[in-house]
């Protein structure tokens, strides 16, 4: 088939790639799975080094060291993707996540926590949901991991895409990018595709960037007016030799630098690790140490990757003093202690996410909090709620994507969505498009535009 003709055959199943391991990517696929069956095959490509998962990626350093550096749970508020969670706490991949919570209801809003439950996570770590979608039994589903698309390239006849770019070693974001300009990028994939679907907002980067996708330019300029400003945040993974003096499991935090932290020994699935904990970086604490160390080098334009010397003694250790502030002060439960009482850090790393969440729609150009790094804009409103997961545009009609339908091209996930920024919104925007595609080739008398924002 051919996207002029929009019609499935059964000899020629569509061909979808789709662009990003994280959920977005996850609900798009088993949205597609669930729409057409076995009559469509479907490529992952993910650079993540940690394997597939995105945002809700899981780091593991040894049995005893573990973390959820990225989202550390979601919450279910849609009817549609409060069955997808049912189908999923029957597959045994998500569950509850239940424990000692703590927070105020006048701190910033950590998507809810602790005063909307229930929250769920992923059975053993986030990356639990992907991992089960991606790496299922179906035979129409296969993961290119470590792989990095670095442009695509539509044959006007065929109608169809191929992609390029770069594996291993050379693909990860924390690369030298000697290493990363050192290998020429090749056709990547198991051949050409009907149909792209992109899942990272970063792919609409211009080439500078480690995650640009070679998007056609007229396309990302379309993404980046959808996405606008974006929300950056630091995570940091810290563990210790003994357990601290708190019985919490989780809590936002009333913190100028901290805005919520996690144990993860107390979610579902897993045990017997170290004291390890995951603390999120407050926006502005992130906007400010990016703009002092930018990801685009302002005298060559080259791409700075995240070093690991730099995310472990900067971010990574002045949110560890802010975490053994808390502590001391008992703002974590329990009573005061001398920082010298501390047990030992055995471990401490960090993670940049650039683009962490989507900013609130209404800050545009005129925004006092806005920063604009390397043609990046970031921005933040502490009052702007992130839970419960609703429709968020004025306009009921408007689409939780971006589509170029002449050219089989879609951006999906929370940067783009009309839901309230997070998993559930990204997930939304996943199902969203898969709906789209499906309807799209499976019936020749819709009337869709070339352009849809």
């Amino acid at each position: 088939f051919s996207a002029s003709s929009k019609n499935m055959t059964k000899n020629s199943p569509p061909r979808v790639a789709i662009i990003g391991g994280g959920i977005t990517g996850a609900t798009t696929c088993s949205t597609l799975i669930a729409r057409f069956g076995n009559n469509v095959c479907i490529d992952i490509f993910d650079q993540g080094r940690s394997g597939v998962g995105g945002r809700s990626s899981h780091r593991n350093r040894s049995q005893e060291l573990r973390w959820d550096h990225g989202c550390q749970f979601f919450r279910a508020d849609t009817p549609r993707f409060k069955k997808l969670v049912e189908i999923w706490i029957q597959e045994k991949i998500v569950t509850e996540w239940k424990g000692n919570f703590l927070g105020k209801e006048d701190d910033a809003d950590f998507f809810g926590f602790p005063s909307r439950p229930p929250f769920y996570v992923g059975v053993g770590g986030m990356d639990a949901i992907p991992k089960h979608i991606f790496y299922s039994k179906n035979k129409g589903i296969q993961v290119w991991s470590g792989q990095r698309v670095s442009s695509l390239e539509r044959n006007a006849d065929t109608k169809t895409w191929t992609l390029y770019g770069t594996r291993g070693e050379a693909a990860y974001h924390d690369s030298k990018e000697s290493i990363a300009k050192s290998v020429l990028p090749q056709q990547i994939g198991s051949g050409d595709y009907d149909v792209v679907v992109v899942t990272d907002i970063s792919s609409s980067f211009d080439a500078w960037h480690r995650a640009s996708a070679g998007l056609p330019s007229e396309f990302s300029q379309l993404v980046r007016e959808r996405a606008g400003s974006r929300t950056p945040l630091f995570s940091c993974m810290i563990a210790f030799d003994y357990p601290l003096p708190t019985n919490v499991s989780a809590a936002a935090i009333s913190h100028d630098d901290l805005w919520f932290v996690s144990r993860t020994n107390s979610k579902p699935g897993i045990m017997g690790i170290k004291d390890c904990w995951t603390l999120i970086s407050t926006p502005s604490f992130a906007m400010r140490l990016i703009k002092e160390t930018p990801m685009q080098d302002p005298k060559t334009g080259e791409f700075l990757p995240q070093e690991s010397d730099y995310l472990a003694t900067i971010p990574g250790a002045q949110l560890e003093d802010a975490f053994r502030h808390v502590i001391a002060n008992g703002q974590l439960g329990g009573k005061s202690i001398p920082e010298e009482d501390f047990p030992a850090t055995i471990f401490l790393d960090a993670q940049r996410w650039g683009s962490a969440i989507p900013a609130a729609r209404h800050l545009n150009e005129t925004s006092t909090s806005r920063n604009t790094i390397s043609g990046v804009a970031y921005d933040f409103c502490p009052k702007t709620p992130l839970a419960p997961t609703e429709f968020m545009e004025k306009d009921k009609s408007r689409r939780s994507f971006v589509a170029d339908t002449n050219q089989m091209l879609f951006q999906a996930g929370d940067m783009v969505s009309t839901y309230t920024p997070g998993f559930e919104g990204a997930a939304l925007s996943g199902m969203d498009v898969a709906d789209y595609i499906y309807d799209l080739l499976s019936s020749s008398s819709l009337s869709i535009p070339d352009h849809d924002i």
